[in-house]
């Protein structure tokens, strides 16, 4: 544990002159304790009868007294000139040094704004010493700093733990930053004092001045998942998603993770209410199969609702149900074996088998694919063959194979295409939608597909999307995009679901609300936002809290849900038990979900024992129906006879018209109409409708 420094004085940079602060006056620098220095008055511009120079020895410096001071956090101003170029000066408060101050070339006098100092009730001393000498220090003025803002509560007052104070770089909050996150339990804890409770917005100010960061959060101890920092060498915020906090004191810890970056302070607001989502069951391919129509719309009924429970791999599904006695609704596979780079090494893929025996169980398929690079494998120790999906495994440069259509490396993309289609179809002609999450995890860059940026990686996708709908036909492919960051999003019009990848710390099972608040946005709160993988499943009653409503998860397999470490048996089981989690034995027949539609009626006309009747339906999604279905309700005395354009039946209480062969098909957008006679007096009674 080293041992925490805590520097008082933020680095100062250049600011324009400003008037002296109401609260503070000028105290001159040639009226202090003179060492090595000489007061001079050559430079015009000066206050008071000089100024202070001849900063150019090591030990040469000036003290300044401040006198009577109440105390407290006081902003420093200091009115200097540095006419021999950009300079440094070494500072100390009350003798005990407290960092550099970097000056900003000035010909003339200028001010320098941004500096705190903690002042000690009375009397204090500032000394400024040579440092990067042959400056001019005119005087300096204190005054009382502003308090902090509503909900800010500063980093650099938590408790830390293999981490530090500074103050080297400008532009923080209070009076410094906290730094030294570079070993993995290195933390800040912040103290949220006298909270009422309840739901709040959390935000981090943070600078990151080696590239984006990632920290690990937690709330009074329990993790609250990732956040990611993206790259800003100044102090920035982010939001951080939200946090439930108890009436009382809360702690907020920000631990190691991939560090190297800096806290200043974080923020928390209440939270406003989640309004309705705007997700629909429509697709992006208007060619969508009925099957794949029926399980988004399903999944899109179900939003917000409930989380559906997945497991990747059939042995890990098995192992699910012999433990809990229920099997995940939704069953995880991978199209890795079926890559032409291991077939040709001698993989044989038994996925689609698997995932076509989960669809006749009832359940549903998501499949990802670690794609095999197609050429350049290393095949060395540490890099083999098998792991040609990853980066450092790989020669493979998709940028150049995607800039020349002609290449050979090009020609092996659509042949692993193509490969894929094969399998693909084998589950179409089975009739088994796919959640297909291709590309996934790109943005991390530790795959192939993903190491040489967005751009190329949008592209591969894009590409990957023509030719497996385009030009093989697959309409039974529900598109899961599986990066967070915009710049990474390939587009609205491939992407049916957006998701991401979630292994935070041991113990952590947490809603990892930061990351779905982000795939919210990602999507205009009209995708579908789902956990393609985790290793640490998210408690369902945070879940629910924090209002995360994500579609579904998929425990990644292996130790992830057998090692009873990860995910404690019993936490596993309480999972599969949980009322907010849809297990296998309770899924519907989602093939078979109808869709919404709009139906309104008008009398065209009526007289003493009858009227006559027209109702309108308009088909809303963006594939054509393959039939539709209205209900109504039958007031006391009310028939339905001689019908048009539908078939009709009545019970006594509700009549159905359905779909005739010739209208079953209605187009996005469009209507038709059917009409019928009836006897009794009209109504305008609420209409029910559904498309299929």
């Amino acid at each position: 544990m080293r041992l925490s420094l805590i520097v008082s004085l933020i680095a100062l940079t250049l600011a324009p002159p400003a008037a002296a602060a109401a609260s503070g006056e000028w105290i001159e620098a040639e009226g202090g304790a003179l060492s090595g220095v000489v007061v001079e008055t050559t430079v015009e511009g000066f206050s008071g009868a000089g100024y202070v120079g001849g900063f150019d020895e090591a030990a040469d410096h000036v003290t300044i007294t401040i006198p009577d001071s109440p105390g407290g956090l006081h902003d420093l101003t200091v009115r200097y000139a540095a006419p021999n170029g950009p300079k440094k000066t070494a500072v100390s408060l009350n003798g005990t040094p407290v960092g550099e101050v970097a000056l900003a070339e000035s010909a003339g006098f200028t001010e320098a704004t941004g500096a705190k100092l903690v002042l000690a009730e009375g009397a204090n001393t500032v000394t400024f010493t040579s440092a990067w000498g042959w400056y001019l220090i005119d005087a300096i003025k204190v005054a009382p700093s502003a308090p902090p803002a509503p909900g800010v509560h500063e980093a650099e007052d938590g408790r830390l733990d293999g981490t530090v104070v500074e103050s080297s770089v400008a532009g923080f909050s209070g009076r410094g930053y906290v730094a030294g996150f570079d070993s993995g339990a290195d933390s800040v804890t912040i103290t949220i004092p006298d909270s009422p409770g309840g739901l709040h917005d959390l935000t981090i100010f943070y600078a990151t001045p080696y590239g984006p960061k990632t920290a690990s959060l937690s709330l009074n101890g329990a993790g609250l998942g990732d956040v990611q920092f993206p790259e800003h060498p100044t102090f920035t915020s982010v939001p951080a998603g939200k946090v439930l906090l108890r009436a009382g004191d809360n702690t907020v810890t920000i631990t190691n993770n991939w560090g190297w970056y800096l806290i200043d302070a974080i923020k928390v607001t209440p939270s406003a209410p989640r309004g309705p989502h705007q997700v629909t069951g429509a697709l992006t391919d208007p060619a969508a199969t009925a099957e794949a129509k029926g399980l988004m719309r399903y999944l899109a009924d179900n939003y917000g609702e409930r989380i559906l429970s997945g497991q990747q791999d059939q042995a890990s599904i098995d192992w699910v149900e012999q433990n809990t006695g229920k099997a995940p609704a939704i069953g995880g596979y991978d199209l890795m074996d079926y890559s032409p780079s291991r077939v040709e090494r001698g993989t044989v893929g038994h996925d689609v088998d698997h995932a076509i025996a989960h669809d006749r169980r009832g359940g549903a398929v998501t499949l990802a694919w670690h794609w095999n690079a197609p050429s350049g494998l290393v095949d060395q120790p540490g890099k083999e063959w098998w792991r040609g999906f990853y980066t450092d495994a790989t020669t493979f440069d998709l940028a150049a194979a995607l800039a020349d259509p002609t290449s050979a490396d090009h020609r092996l993309l659509i042949r692993d295409m193509d490969a894929i289609a094969v399998q693909l179809k084998r589950l179409a002609d089975a009739g088994v939608p796919v959640l297909w999450r291709p590309l996934h995890e790109a943005e991390g860059g530790w795959f192939w597909w993903g190491a040489k940026g967005p751009g190329p990686a949008k592209e591969l996708y894009r590409l990957l999307h023509q030719r497996l709908v385009g030009h093989h036909g697959l309409h039974n492919l529900i598109w899961v995009w599986n990066s967070v960051s915009p710049d990474w999003y390939p587009g609205d019009d491939v992407v049916d679901v957006v998701s991401m990848d979630s292994y935070p710390p041991q113990g952590d099972h947490g809603p990892v609300i930061g990351p779905y608040e982000k795939l919210v946005d990602l999507g205009g709160d009209r995708k579908l936002v789902a956990l393609g993988e985790v290793g640490s499943i998210p408690d369902p009653d945070l879940v629910r809290a924090y209002q995360a409503r994500w579609s579904w998860f998929v425990t990644w397999s292996g130790s992830f849900i057998q090692d009873g470490v990860v995910n404690p048996r019993d936490f596993v089981q309480r999972v599969y038990d949980h009322p907010d989690v849809v297990t296998l034995d309770e899924l519907p027949d989602f093939k078979e979900t109808e869709g919404d539609c709009a139906a309104t009626m008008r009398v065209v006309a009526q007289w003493g024992t009858g009227h006559h009747v027209e109702i309108t339906l308009r088909h809303q999604e963006n594939s054509p129906s393959a039939g539709w279905r209205v209900t109504w309700p039958l007031a006391a005395g009310q028939g339905v006879r001689h019908v048009w354009g539908a078939t009709v039946t009545t019970d006594g209480t509700t009549a159905t018209a359905k779909n005739l062969a010739w209208n079953a098909a209605v187009k996005p957008g469009e209507s038709t109409t059917f009409g019928y006679l009836a006897s009794g007096s009209p109504t305008a009674p609420a209409l029910t409708c559904a498309i299929g």
